[in-house]
């Protein structure tokens, strides 16, 4: 429903702007969307649809946590000591947090650093004197 939602006020939006009288035509939309909202009709069913909506979240949470537990579940039983903490960590700890060590360039296998004429640079996947190192015919 969002998404036709978006798509008919993209549409509206495409419309205004691509239209030369453009401010006539949003005067016109303007108005016309005004009467929708203020209609009591409309306003009622808005109203009932948002106690509609807090009425349900709670057992959609209930739902959702069953089924993490389920889940769970299946996964232990597929998976054992999955949900169990590792050795050496107890069950109230935090998570570590590892850091990556941050890598070096390779400066030295850079073809770039010997790009004169002729260079051999087929062991980096470059160019050779006879033309792409992908392209070139194996050595008898």
């Amino acid at each position: 429903m969002k998404g036709k939602a978006l798509f008919a006020v993209g549409v509206a939006v495409g419309y205004v702007w691509g239209s030369k009288s453009w401010p006539e035509v949003y005067r016109r939309l303007r108005g016309g969307t005004e009467k929708v909202l203020n209609n009591p009709d409309v306003q009622q069913n808005v109203h009932q649809a948002t106690e509609a909506v807090q009425e349900s979240v709670p057992d959609i949470l209930d739902n959702l946590y069953d089924a993490g537990k389920k889940l769970l579940e299946k996964a232990e039983t597929l998976f054992p000591g999955i949900s169990a903490p590792k050795s050496g960590q107890d069950s109230n700890s935090k998570p570590t947090v590892t850091t990556v060590p941050t890598i070096t360039s390779d400066v030295i296998s850079d073809p770039a650093l010997d790009d004169s004429t002729g260079a051999d640079w087929t062991d980096e996947g470059g160019a050779a004197p006879e033309g792409p190192a992908t392209n070139t015919r194996p050595r008898s």
